[in-house]
């Protein structure tokens, strides 16, 4: 019974930190640009604008605007062209944020979110906002 106990505690994932709270997530994101990192390179950068209010681009591509809000334990993020809203547990790692997909299988590496002082670099309509 021992060991069946400690199997499953084993297997059960745990967050080194408590997942944000949007009041927490807004005082560490409003204002700032973040680059979203997954195995160690960046694909993507979000700004942070007043009223939970975004700008996103994935490297290389237009920039979308959207909001983001909370939705549970999770923040979800919806942009102007999705259907479904793109939702994620988000919490604190030292000077960076980790976030890890509501829908990815427990064990999943987190995303690193970490705050940038490059501009975001929009390549589509939205040049040189």
């Amino acid at each position: 019974m021992r060991a069946l106990l400690a199997l499953l505690l084993s297997a059960t994932p745990v967050l080194a930190e408590p997942v944000l709270t949007a009041d927490e997530f807004d005082t560490l994101t409003r204002g700032r640009i973040m680059t979203w990192s997954e195995f160690g390179a960046v694909y993507g950068v979000e700004q942070y604008l007043p009223g939970r209010k975004v700008r996103w681009t994935v490297l290389g591509d237009d920039c979308k605007t959207g909001h983001w809000y909370q939705d549970g334990a999770a923040i979800c993020f919806q942009y102007e062209d999705d259907i479904d809203p793109d939702c994620w547990e988000i919490t604190r790692s030292g000077a960076d944020l980790l976030a890890r997909y509501t829908t990815d299988p427990p064990g999943t590496e987190p995303v690193i979110v970490a705050e940038t002082t490059e501009p975001l670099a929009c390549f589509g309509p939205e040049v040189g906002v």
